[in-house]
């Protein structure tokens, strides 16, 4: 295959911008002859990867794939611009580069084939016919002329170096008795309804009459296509709405060019993503945003309204990658064009990195983003990746949701990953009306140096206090400015005065008292208890020993829920080493009672699966320590049995599976305390109460 131009970079083009009077990057916009270096460099990467595709990803494309990628090489020998242009067609580039990663949706798929078929047929390299099997449920846009094509029931498509040969029923037939539609054209490019139709005629002459606006400044001076419909374009196409603007349009193209040159010469490094309606951009898409937004400037009727989202959108890149060479000339570049936009939008901050406890730390930050977006506040996020060696969708049972605040979305692997400290200094030269934190102390600590915990600060203890004195003395106080306000919620009841002046020693104005906050929503289960069954789970600071004597010989059907290797196990005990956290509620939920059973000195434990228990309707019978006594009192919200008290902790199971009427007052009272205390939504509507 040719790599010259497949290897080619653009640092050292020095093309004037296709005409516009301004110094502009070579991609702003982009001459014919670099459009059609991204284009010809992109199809060679996917040519390369085409023998590495997964055949049965094709379906009952398979055994048409070996015989494609066999020719491929004498046919880029004979005719090597042929092929690459045929790859790189709107509908089957981006097809064939998803298909190298995973399977493609399957009309996606067979749109992109017969189109590379088609393309691909006359191709003087092609000495044997190339066979594509039917039916064909999917309209397809001839690669050769401005027509529709409906292949329908025909039992193939061959390739031929004559053209392209339809297999029909009753036998070869000419692809002309397929048309199903001629198309409209402007400036060779077709126009063509999102759906595969064609469009109205009152449509079609605002496209024509856009194209020709800004036909002048078009990446490489062409397109292969005009898609009326949303979403994105790819390269080579415009997508624009029934009202054709020209900005519109002319944005849409260079934005899908400036994407597709970043696969070749990448303007980002690696970093967050900029979150907008609930989708999630890359560094590369935000860039090529502002950059479409940028060349389309003369066009927009109200032009210091979009030059302020051009800027914004650079802002916004700023605290989420950092540029490469080529990206730092194009962003110095979209900024001339914009120069003097900003809107300055009212921006909050959520630290948000707790690894181990990373599906509560997820619930907090959605609640979070509501009161942000509540107070519309844009907000940037730092926090866990959910996908890194763990599964946030597994253990809430679902799909994750997508967020729903507009601003940032940083992912860190843990509070130790290495690329959070040049987050923290791209972070710190914004300027936040609020800054929210739930993070362990060295990270706490981190952000007080970056200058992040300057103004308005909420911190969420959860884990904070756990080595916060001995990070303290190590580095020494937090600095304070007359702009500082923090406030702490912590999960230490009013017994933690001693943690709350190390707090305030800190610069903490104010600490609150508050149990740990959960997402009641999320545990509330449809199970229904079971007479008789008792659940019992987790690790920390439990008394596994305790317990297994307490229950021998009980006519309890017990599910344990531990990581732990227990020896002398009675028969009605079944033991499941984890469960993802809505199986564990749902489990929960299905036990008439949980126990809990606690080290005299386990700091904070069993405090989170109480709360659950609380929450889901399950009577709970838990050892009586100091950090459980915070939260339930004995006989009303559970029943509480001394450390080490075997006979105590049998005694209390037998009667609370015995009281039916007693058990019922234990769970109606322990549900009214953990909404009065645990409710997430309260708790965070009370942490932003200040906040305008």
């Amino acid at each position: 295959m040719p790599s010259g131009e497949a290897a080619h970079t653009f640092n050292d083009l020095q093309m004037n911008g296709g005409g516009l009077e301004m110094t502009s990057h070579p991609w702003l916009p982009a001459s014919a002859a670099t459009a059609a270096r991204v284009r010809r460099a992109r199809a060679s990467c996917v040519l390369r990867q085409l023998p590495t595709v997964t055949v049965k990803w094709l379906g009952r494309y398979a055994a048409a794939w070996p015989p494609l990628v066999a020719v491929l090489p004498a046919l880029l020998r004979s005719d090597s611009g042929r092929v690459l242009d045929a790859v790189g067609r709107v509908d089957v580039l981006p097809a064939l580069l998803a298909l190298a990663d995973g399977p493609v949706d399957a009309g996606r798929l067979e749109r992109a084939l017969v189109t590379l078929w088609l393309a691909l047929a006359g191709h003087p390299g092609l000495t044997a016919p190339l066979a594509l099997p039917g039916p064909f449920r999917e309209c397809v846009v001839d690669p050769t002329v401005p027509r529709l094509l409906d292949l329908g029931d025909a039992r193939g498509l061959a390739a031929t170096a004559a053209g392209p040969v339809v297999i029909a029923r009753a036998g070869r037939a000419p692809i002309d008795r397929f048309v199903s539609a001629v198309l409209p054209a402007a400036n060779d490019a077709v126009i063509v309804d999102e759906r595969f139709r064609v469009p109205d005629p009152q449509v079609v002459a605002r496209v024509r009459a856009a194209l020709g606006a800004v036909v002048s400044v078009l990446p490489g001076g062409r397109l292969e296509r005009v898609t009326i419909g949303g979403g994105e374009a790819v390269d080579g196409e415009a997508r624009v709405g029934s009202d054709a603007d020209p900005a519109a349009l002319l944005a849409s193209v260079q934005a899908a060019f400036v994407r597709a040159a970043a696969t070749v010469d990448p303007v980002a490094t690696d970093g967050g993503c900029m979150v907008e309606h609930g989708r999630r951009f890359s560094p590369a898409d935000v860039v090529a945003r502002a950059s479409g937004n940028a060349l389309a400037l003369p066009w927009r009727p109200n032009r210091d309204t979009a030059m302020a989202g051009v800027i914004d959108d650079l802002e916004d890149f700023a605290v989420i990658a950092a540029a490469t060479a080529t990206g730092a000339d194009l962003i110095a570049a979209i900024r001339a064009l914009a120069e003097g936009g900003s809107t300055a939008p009212r921006r909050a901050l959520l630290v948000n990195i707790d690894a181990d406890d990373f599906v509560y730390s997820y619930q907090f930050g959605r609640s979070v983003e509501r009161r942000c977006v509540e107070r519309g506040l844009r907000l940037d996020r730092v926090a866990v990746n959910p996908g890194w060696r763990r599964d946030l969708g597994g253990e809430l049972g679902g799909q994750v949701p997508a967020p729903f605040a507009d601003g940032t979305e940083t992912l860190m692997e843990a509070e130790d990953d290495p690329s959070l400290a040049a987050a923290l200094r791209r972070l710190s030269v914004r300027g936040y009306e609020v800054v929210v934190v739930n993070v362990r102390p060295r990270l706490f600590f981190d952000l007080a140096a970056a200058g992040l915990l300057a103004g308005r600060t909420l911190v969420w203890d959860r884990h904070l206090h756990d080595g916060f004195r001995e990070e303290n003395a190590r580095r020494g106080p937090v600095r304070r400015t007359p702009e500082t306000s923090m406030q702490v919620w912590s999960t230490f009841g009013e017994s933690g005065d001693e943690f709350k002046q190390m707090f305030v020693d800190a610069g903490a104005e104010r600490v609150w008292d508050h149990v740990w906050p959960m997402d009641l929503e999320f545990f509330r289960s449809s199970a229904t208890p079971q007479p008789g069954r008792v659940f019992a789970g987790g690790d920390s600071g439990r008394d596994w020993p305790l317990f297994i004597a307490a229950i021998r010989d009980l006519p309890f059907d017990v599910q344990l829920v531990t990581g732990r290797a227990l020896a002398d196990l009675p028969p009605q005990v079944r033991v499941d080493p984890r469960l993802p956290l809505w199986r564990f509620r749902d489990a929960m939920a299905e036990a008439s009672i949980t126990a809990i059973p606690l080290l005299p000195d386990g700091h904070a434990a069993g405090i989170t699966v109480l709360a659950m228990a609380m929450a889901v309707g399950s009577a709970v019978v838990v050892t009586d320590t100091w950090w459980i006594a915070q939260y339930v009192t004995d006989g009303e919200q559970a029943l509480l049995v001394p450390p080490g008290d075997v006979a105590g902790f049998r005694a209390a199971l037998v009667r609370v599976h015995e009281d039916a009427a007693l058990r019922a007052r234990l769970i109606a009272n322990a549900r009214r305390r953990v909404a009065g205390l645990c409710d997430l939504e309260a708790f965070t509507r009370r942490m932003f109460a200040g906040v305008p």
